[in-house]
C-alpha cells in the first residue's frame, strides 16, 4: 500500500522534523459508460472514497489498523515525550503528583476502616497493602477509560487540520497511562517491605492482567468517544458516576461471593481483571482467572473495531 510522508515544522531549537507516514486511499482509473476501463493517458488516476463500512471486510480492516499503528509510531513517540516533559514542568512536586492520588485515597479508606465505618473482610494480606494495590489498579483503569475522549478533545485542531494516522494519538494516550501506572507501582516496593508481604511467583503473570485492565478501560472509552465528542454531557456524566463506580468495585473490600453481590463481578467491567491482577500481585492464587481472561478477550475486538475512524464515525 502506498504511503506519503509529510514533514512537520521543528517544534524547538535543534529538533529534527518529524516524518509522518500515512496511508493513502487506493486509486482507480476512469471507467467508461459501457463498463470498460478508460485510457489513463492524459488523465491522472482518480482517488475513490467509498461509503461502505470497513467492518464488512474484517481482514482488510485489521490490516489497515495495524499498518496505521506502525506508520504512526514515530509521531506517537515524539508526542509522548513532549507530553511527559510538559506534564511535570513548572511544578514544585514533580513526579510526586503521580503518587499522590493512590496515597491520599488509601489514607482516607484506612482511616475509615480503623473508625469501623466499614469491614474489609479477610484480605489474606495487610489491609493497607490491599487497598493501596486496588487504588493503583483502579486509577490505571480510569485513566485508560477517560483517555480516548481526553486525547480527542486535546487534539481537535490537530485532527481537523492534518492528515496523519489517528491511531498515533491512541498510542500516545496508552503510553501516558502506562507511564503513570509504572510510577505508581513503585509504591508497592516499600509497602511490601514494611508490611512483610511475601512475593509469589504469580507476580510474573500480573503484568498480563494489568495490560488487560488497561485495554478493557481504553475499549470502553473508545465506545463512548463518538458521542462524547459531540456532547459535553458525557464527560460530566462520567465525572458524576466515577465515585459510585469505585464503591461497587471491590477495591477496599474483598469481592462478594454470595448472590446478588457476586453478580457485580460479572456486570462490572472493572472488577474481573482488577481482582485477577491484585490476586497475582499479593496472594499467589486466584478464583478470577476464567472471568478475567473472558473480559480481556472481549476487549480486543472492541478496541480494534472502534479504532478504525470510519466505524467510529458510524460509517
Amino acid at each position: 500500500m502506498e504511503t506519503e510522508f509529510e514533514k512537520s515544522k521543528p517544534s524547538g531549537k535543534g529538533e529534527q522534523p518529524i516524518a509522518v507516514a500515512r496511508r493513502t486511499p487506493k486509486t482507480s482509473r476512469d471507467v467508461n459508460s459501457d463498463g470498460t476501463e478508460a485510457s489513463s493517458q492524459g488523465s491522472p488516476n482518480v482517488t475513490t472514497y467509498s461509503a461502505q463500512s470497513s467492518i464488512q471486510n474484517p481482514s482488510q480492516l485489521i490490516r489497515d489498523i495495524f499498518v496505521d499503528f506502525w506508520l504512526g509510531r514515530e509521531l506517537a513517540w515524539r508526542l509522548f515525550l513532549r507530553n511527559i516533559r510538559g506534564l511535570y514542568r513548572q511544578t514544585l512536586l514533580g513526579l510526586f503528583w503521580a503518587f499522590l492520588p493512590p496515597i491520599a485515597n488509601t489514607a482516607i479508606w484506612i482511616f475509615l476502616r480503623q473508625a469501623n465505618v466499614f469491614s474489609m473482610g479477610d484480605t489474606q494480606v495487610d489491609g493497607t497493602v490491599y487497598i493501596l494495590t486496588g487504588m493503583i489498579l483502579w486509577q490505571a483503569f480510569i485513566d485508560a477509560f477517560q483517555m480516548p475522549l481526553a486525547m480527542f478533545n486535546k487534539n481537535r485542531n490537530l485532527i481537523s487540520k492534518l492528515n496523519f494516522p489517528r491511531e498515533s494519538l491512541l498510542l500516545v494516550g496508552v503510553g501516558e497511562v502506562l507511564f503513570d501506572l509504572l510510577i505508581r507501582l513503585l509504591l508497592l516496593i516499600p509497602a511490601f517491605l514494611i508490611f512483610e508481604v511475601p512475593v509469589h511467583a504469580s507476580v510474573l503473570y500480573a503484568p498480563l492482567a494489568i495490560l488487560g485492565l488497561v485495554l478493557i478501560g481504553a475499549s470502553l472509552g473508545l465506545l463512548l468517544m463518538p458521542i462524547g465528542s459531540l456532547y459535553q454531557d458525557v464527560g460530566r456524566f462520567i465525572s458524576m458516576v466515577l465515585p459510585f463506580w469505585m464503591i461497587i468495585t471491590p477495591i477496599i473490600y474483598v469481592p462478594l461471593t454470595t448472590f446478588p453481590g457476586s453478580l457485580l463481578n460479572w456486570v462490572n467491567p472493572a472488577s474481573p481483571l482488577l481482582l485477577l491482577a491484585r490476586d497475582w500481585l499479593l496472594i499467589g492464587t486466584t478464583d478470577h482467572l476464567a472471568i478475567g481472561l473472558t473480559f480481556a478477550a472481549a476487549a480486543i475486538p472492541i478496541s480494534l473495531i472502534k479504532t478504525n475512524p470510519k466505524i467510529a464515525r458510524g460509517a
